[in-house]
């Protein structure tokens, strides 16, 4: 009887083998094998990647945490305006209050001593823009 089987058998049969006399069978599965094999290999190489990713996001991350809690930690830089300091080159202080607008650090530029004495507690004010030069009449400085 007649095999129907696509790979040659123990016995001989009147039909002609499908697979090419030039691929026998087991030198196909050995080389399905290795390629198995190798695909194992590429596997392992990339989960070990993985793991290395992994760590390296871990270090990143703790590095990370470690720079917020400085940057939180740290005080944020305070800017001090220096007082001028009376020298005998200065010119006698004449009690009067200065007229016109100007600013005084980033603000916009007013007429100050005006806005001075439009001031519920008008001293406060004066001390807390640091007024009394500028507006000794409305902030009290003269005597």
């Amino acid at each position: 009887e007649p095999s129907t089987s696509a790979f040659p058998s123990s016995t001989p049969s009147s039909e002609p083998s499908l697979l090419p006399s030039a691929f026998p069978s087991s030198t196909c599965e050995g080389k399905i094998d290795d390629m198995e094999g190798k695909v194992d290999s590429i596997e392992g190489k990339i989960g070990d990647m993985e793991e290395k990713m992994t760590g390296k996001m871990n270090e990143l991350e703790a590095m990370l945490n470690e720079l917020l809690a400085f940057v939180m930690s740290t005080p944020a830089p305070t800017v001090s305006t220096p007082v001028p300091s009376a020298t005998p080159t200065d010119p006698p202080s004449i009690c009067a209050d200065k007229t016109g607008s100007w600013t005084i650090g980033a603000s916009t530029s007013r007429p100050w001593c005006r806005v001075a004495a439009r001031q519920s507690d008008t001293l406060d004010f004066c001390n807390r823009k640091n007024l009394g030069d500028d507006c000794p009449v409305t902030c009290g400085k003269c005597s």
